[in-house]
């Protein structure tokens, strides 16, 4: 069996992520990826040449995963039900509440950010409304804002109360959220 390597980059945000999910933001330094991944300080540079690089190489990497809507047990059909669920998994975990704090530490520490966020949240919303358009259904931005806001909201504040209590809160949350979805969305 041919075991096949990993390219250097793709070690490198593998490291970010890891790091920025198990420690935080201020961990994310890129002395402290480089040795997580194995790799010389100048290949990260290289590759990412500041810190806000990396991060918004980790986000991007983090969005296009969470694209693919797979599972552990593999693909999973598309309904109503399974975004849902996607999405609320996605929220109880820690992944998603840890990336939008660094972002938002990011964007205090760096201004010149703002755009890039503003972008990044068009696209997030423009893969939404693509997989409801899988499903036969558009729903306008205003609509799929609040499905996110809500997911972010209630993934927030899980983190901070990590408890059965918040998981319950969230989910109960999100399904609102999605009901209002359905309610709203048009068929295309």
């Amino acid at each position: 069996m041919r075991i096949i390597p990993v390219k250097t980059k793709q070690k490198i945000l593998n490291a970010a992520l890891n790091v920025l999910l198990e420690n935080g933001f201020q961990a994310l330094t890129q002395t402290r990826v480089a040795e997580e991944a194995g790799v010389s300080q100048g290949n990260l540079t290289y590759h990412f040449p500041t810190r806000n690089d990396l991060l918004r190489a980790v986000v991007d990497e983090s969005k296009a995963r969470m694209g693919h809507l797979r599972t552990f047990e593999g693909e999973v059909s598309l309904s109503w039900t399974s975004i849902e669920e996607i999405m609320t998994n996605f929220a109880l975990s820690s992944h998603m509440p840890r990336l939008m704090l660094a972002l938002t530490v990011a964007g205090d520490e760096d201004p010149s950010l703002a755009d890039w966020f503003a972008e990044s949240n068009v696209q997030t919303l423009k893969m939404f409304g693509t997989l409801l358009s899988q499903l036969g259904y558009q729903a306008d931005d205003a609509t799929l804002h609040f499905v996110r806001a809500t997911v972010i909201g209630a993934s927030m504040i899980h983190l901070q109360q990590n408890s059965e209590a918040s998981e319950q809160a969230a989910r109960a949350s999100i399904n609102m959220a999605f009901e209002h979805l359905v309610k709203h969305a048009r068929p295309l």
